[in-house]
C-alpha cells in the first residue's frame, strides 16, 4: 500500500472518498444540468457502463471529461475520485488533451 493506507499506486495522500462523498457529487451534477437533462443522463450511463464494466477506466475518464467539457467545478469534483496521475487537467480542451 502506498501514502496513507490507499489500495491504488499513485493516489498519494488523497483522502478516500466515501458512498456519501458520489451521492454529494451526482446531485452536483444532476444540479448543474437541471435545463439539460440529457448531459445528466449520459454521465449517469457513463458511470453505469464503468461500474458493469461496459467501459474501462481510461474510457470512462475520456467520456467524463469530453461530457462535462468546461465545466471546471464538474471536472475538478470527477478528479476527486481519481488518483492524482489520472485526473483531468485540461478543463477546456476535447477528450484525451492535456493529460
Amino acid at each position: 500500500m502506498v501514502g496513507g493506507g490507499s489500495k491504488h499506486v499513485g493516489e498519494g495522500s488523497k483522502p478516500k472518498k466515501t458512498k456519501d462523498d458520489a451521492y454529494a457529487y451526482l446531485t452536483a451534477v444532476r444540479n448543474h444540468f437541471h435545463n439539460d437533462k440529457n448531459k445528466y443522463d449520459d454521465f449517469v450511463t457513463i458511470m453505469y457502463n464503468f461500474k458493469t464494466r461496459s467501459i474501462d477506466r481510461d474510457d470512462c475518464i475520456k467520456k467524463v471529461e469530453k461530457l462535462l467539457r468546461g465545466q471546471r467545478n464538474l471536472i475538478s469534483g470527477f478528479n476527486a475520485f481519481l488518483p492524482e496521475s489520472l485526473e483531468i487537467t485540461n478543463y477546456y480542451s476535447g477528450a484525451g488533451e492535456g493529460r
